[in-house]
């Protein structure tokens, strides 16, 4: 699921950049707030975190896009995720929230994280049952918790991203009150 989520995540990124690099089209319209806020209403993956909270690790975001093409990944889990992306120029800078929700042990076992600590060298933290934080190389950071028959993962991708570790924490902490 690691490997997976990884690859999804840069595909996702890389052609985020893409878009954002090329004619993306018309400028969004006044009404754009109002539909990521009935998305948020609705309770997905971008309703767990505000555009302000977000900002804390990646300054001037879109305010989240939703990506439901994750939802039946695994049975007798819901998937959802979120991706937060900030382009200036050639600087790519993006949070992506991904939720694992389970509705039996047979599928909590498919997402389950516990056998990951033994994995690298993550710093263990206090968020719901189990939950560590890895630095993948200086610009990507991971953060991974197990709540209940909840799993979420948090990939920021940003310059000098490590010094964010602190605020990533702090947003992790906000998502596990919500699950």
């Amino acid at each position: 699921m690691h490997t997976l989520l990884r690859t999804a995540c840069l595909a996702l990124g890389l052609s985020a950049f893409l878009a954002a690099c090329g004619d993306s089209g018309p400028a969004p319209s006044a009404d754009a707030p109002v539909q990521k806020a009935s998305k948020a209403a609705s309770g997905g993956a971008c309703s767990l975190l505000t555009r302000e909270q977000v900002d804390t690790v990646i300054p001037g975001n879109d305010g989240g896009t939703e990506d439901t093409s994750l939802a039946s990944l695994y049975d007798d889990v819901q998937t959802g995720q979120c991706r937060w992306l900030h382009v200036e120029g050639m600087d790519l800078q993006f949070l992506v929230l991904t939720v694992y929700r389970a509705a039996s042990q047979a599928g909590f076992d498919k997402v389950d994280i516990s056998g990951r600590l033994s994995m690298g060298s993550p710093r263990k933290l206090d968020i719901g049952d189990v939950s560590f934080l890895d630095d993948i190389d200086d610009s990507t950071i991971e953060i991974q918790v197990s709540k209940g028959r909840n799993v979420f993962e948090m990939n920021l991708n940003a310059k000098s991203a490590a010094e964010k570790s602190e605020p990533l924490i702090e947003l992790a902490r906000a998502v596990a009150a919500k699950l």
